[in-house]
């Protein structure tokens, strides 16, 4: 799981002049996985306004069914990319590309999967929202273009009270060559401080040849 539910949690702020975001999660079910990064502005540009840049790192596991039977993998990589923000009345959206980077260890060896070892890939990122009084629409997707990797996450919101609590749906697909999984569950974002906000996650994924598994996830972010 990369970053998603850590950036549909963060809203450009106007009564301030934030520069960027700090951003860290993880979600736990058959699979696991962690993350961290951040969102800075070039001079000039604000959060929401400009240009920026981003960087993360991640790291994680998985199983799947290979030729030589039940397959670990084991992955860990990062990217920056180039960002560009934009925001109003209506709510945010950000457009970002750049190099990324995974290398992924597999026991046994499956020589049929092409994403063994370290590979280098262009990373394309959306995410934003369209924020309302009392409602929030949010979404993501990221692409790997030549390793054929993509996640997509959308997720609806009822706004609770002024500071910032959230409770909502959240539905998402995510895959390669390897496999395809899709989840649907529910989460709550809860302001914890001053621009940090907190969010859990909860449902259930999907994948061919297993059937329904749970999962849970966590994410944080900072405004600076």
């Amino acid at each position: 799981m990369s970053a998603a539910a850590a950036l549909l949690a963060v809203a450009p702020t106007h009564a301030e002049t934030p520069t960027g975001v700090l951003f860290a999660g993880g979600t736990v079910s058959e699979s696991s996985s962690v993350y961290a990064g951040a969102v800075v502005s070039v001079p000039g540009a604000t959060l929401g306004h400009g240009f920026a840049l981003r960087g993360s790192a991640n790291a994680g596991q998985y199983q799947y069914d290979g030729g030589p039977g039940r397959i670990d993998a084991d992955y860990a990589g990062g990217e920056v990319a180039l960002v560009y923000q934009t925001s109003g009345n209506w709510g945010w959206t950000n457009f970002s590309a750049g190099p990324r980077y995974t290398h992924t260890r597999l026991s046994p060896a499956d020589p049929e999967n092409d994403r063994r070892g370290s590979r280098w890939d262009l990373g394309l990122q959306t995410d934003g929202a369209l924020d309302g009084p009392q409602w929030r629409l949010g979404w993501y997707g990221s692409l790997g273009p030549f390793d054929g990797s993509y996640q997509a996450r959308l997720q609806i919101g009822r706004k609770l009270n002024s500071a910032g609590l959230r409770i909502g749906a959240e539905s998402g697909i995510q895959g390669d060559p390897s496999y395809t999984k899709g989840s649907l569950g529910g989460f709550v974002a809860v302001p914890v401080a001053r621009n940090f906000d907190l969010q859990f996650g909860a449902g259930a994924t999907e994948q061919a040849g297993r059937g329904a598994r749970g999962y849970g996830s966590i994410a944080l972010s900072r405004i600076f």
